[in-house]
């Protein structure tokens, strides 16, 4: 016996197939269950999220209540995707990832994303990265790095926050592998933006590895300008260690051009380093009073404006060098006090401002 319902005061037998078209109905009326993913971050763990896309390197998604929220793949610890069986391997590769064993995630990670579509084959190429790093293979690290590079859903945004941390401190073979990779990437004619980033890698690494060609890389790097979208800490660190190695030796005018563009982009916490390195190229290139003046200036702006980092007392420092030079004895021996009373003194700043004193000390009695 079916069920009855009334139509015009009439009582209408439901047939199997009204069933079914009023089953079909419902279906559509009723709310269809949002998927759950889970995202944990370095701050917060979202369950019940939603991924909406990869783009430029950069995770968005939505939590539970709505709101798009954005994440880099280094802060991400785990990531579950609600997908049926299609993300199996993927979310059984973040489990072993997030538990430390990152060779096991790797085959997974692998199979996914043998078959991903879409965004996804870039995502997770960037969380291969992470774990062939967490695993210590910078030759599978390049890999990666390079194709994420090129990659549509990455780029030199993606890549810039991606740079290897575990690089070993010896050449061997992976490191070899590595820079092979990296050499045959640039000889295939990257844009700018790309070139950049596979310079700084490539410089990472030999320097890392003490490799005697990190000299000579120094020199490339020293005249790259990060482009504004790979604006990352880690790069511009980078470029940091690129640019004191090569003016080290000798100043150059020209270099003081991407200084400047340094200064203008690199995140506040690599500001104090890079005004330092411009002083002291601005005094080792000086040949008039005016030139010295300004050099003491740049040192100045680190001690005006981060008074309380460590790298003040090498303003400090780096000003009392600069005023010896015009003859302003008096006022370096001033700055040279404030040097080692500053609260936050490192060893190396010590070491090179007592002696410094002493000396300017001396002199300074014998004219009197």
């Amino acid at each position: 016996m079916f069920p009855r319902t009334t139509c015009h005061n009439r009582a209408v037998p439901l047939t199997p197939i009204t069933l079914l078209a009023l089953g079909t109905v419902l279906a559509w009326m009723t709310p269809v269950t949002t998927l759950a993913d889970q995202i944990i971050t370095e701050t917060a763990n979202y369950t019940g999220a939603r991924v909406v896309e990869f783009e430029e390197g950069l995770l968005r998604f939505r939590s539970a209540d709505g709101q798009l929220h954005v994440a880099w793949p280094r802060a991400i610890s785990l990531l579950i995707v609600d997908r049926g069986t299609t993300f199996d391997d993927f979310n059984q590769a973040e489990r072993f990832f997030a538990s430390g064993e990152p060779m096991r995630a790797l085959v997974r990670y692998r199979r996914a994303h043998g078959v991903s579509e879409g965004f996804w084959p870039d995502l997770i190429t960037a969380r291969m990265l992470l774990a062939c790093d967490a695993s210590g293979q910078v030759d599978r690290v390049t890999t990666h790095f390079i194709r994420l590079l090129r990659g549509r859903s990455g780029g030199p945004p993606a890549v810039a926050r991606l740079f290897p941390t575990n690089i070993p401190n010896q050449r061997d073979g992976k490191v070899v592998r590595a820079i092979d990779q990296l050499d045959a990437a640039l000889r295939g004619a990257p844009d700018e933006d790309q070139r950049v980033l596979l310079e700084l890698l490539r410089y990472e690494i030999l320097r890392r590895s003490g490799d005697p060609r990190a000299e000579r890389a120094a020199e490339t790097v020293r005249t790259l300008s990060i482009p504004e979208s790979a604006g990352s800490k880690q790069a511009f660190a980078i470029l940091l260690e690129g640019m004191t190695s090569a003016l080290g030796g000798s100043a150059r005018v020209e270099s003081l051009v991407v200084l400047d563009d340094a200064i203008r982009d690199c995140p506040e916490a690599l500001l104090p380093s890079f005004l330092l390195l411009k002083g002291r190229t601005l005094l080792a290139l000086a040949s008039t009073r005016e030139e010295v003046i300004r050099a003491a200036w740049v040192f100045m702006r680190v001690v005006i404006h981060f008074r309380g980092d460590p790298r003040a007392a090498d303003g400090l420092l780096g000003a009392a060098s600069a005023l010896e030079r015009i003859g302003r004895t008096d006022k370096a021996i001033q700055l040279l006090e404030e040097c080692l009373a500053h609260m936050r003194l490192g060893a190396e700043t010590r070491l090179a401002a007592e002696p410094m004193l002493h000396r300017l000390r001396a002199s300074q009695g014998a004219t009197e």
